[in-house]
């Protein structure tokens, strides 16, 4: 509290009371939402682990007719590209983010002369691109989430190492003010009446 002028009064009293009935009463609430958003960060990187465990499985399904791709004349990047990625928003541990829903695609008509792996080429870029883009969804979570937790934690900290501790301070430093000025009150009354005594019996 170095620095801070404190009004020794009994309103200031019933104020930092207050003071620190709040700040012990939301201090736990932050605490929870910390552990909260800990807990949901940890779970989407877990899934972001899982969506590139599963991208690297396809890639690896797919070995035996990519190298099939790589020898034709063949673009497949002419059949497939993403319009727009959609997403919607939702509530994640208190924060508004932007859930991935689907990707949108343009794909162009297969004809006749196209190899028939094209179809399961196009089929594979799809599911590929989809799971891409829900990864790129959750990082963008992530980064919103962390931001949350810092101000949280900022929060948390607050109110442990200042408001708390101060308002505690302020209280004892005024409730021994007062017992002072009481005890100085009571003595100085006892002090002009044995005066006024002493002048009554002369």
């Amino acid at each position: 509290m170095a620095g801070i002028k404190i009004k020794y009064t009994k309103t200031e009293r019933a104020r930092q009371k207050k003071i620190l009935k709040v700040s012990e009463r939301m201090l736990p609430l932050f605490e929870a939402m910390e552990k909260s958003l800990m807990a949901t960060i940890n779970t989407i990187a877990e899934r972001i682990e899982q969506i590139r465990e599963e991208i690297e499985k396809n890639r690896k399904a797919a070995e035996p007719w990519t190298a099939v791709m790589s020898d034709s004349w063949v673009n497949i990047d002419e059949y497939i590209s993403v319009n727009k990625i959609i997403t919607k928003t939702v509530d994640v541990a208190g924060v508004r983010v932007q859930q991935f829903v689907k990707v949108d695609f343009n794909v162009m008509p297969v004809n006749d002369e196209t190899p028939l792996w094209v179809d399961d080429a196009i089929e594979l870029m799809q599911v590929q691109l989809q799971l891409l883009a829900e990864i790129e969804c959750l990082k963008e979570q992530i980064e919103l989430l962390e931001e949350e937790l810092l101000d949280v934690r900022a929060r948390v900290k607050l109110f442990e190492n200042r408001r708390i501790p101060n308002a505690k301070l302020a209280i004892r430093k005024i409730g021994q003010k007062l017992q002072d000025d009481e005890r100085l009150t009571i003595a100085t009354a006892k002090v002009v009446k044995t005066s006024k005594q002493k002048e009554g019996s002369l």
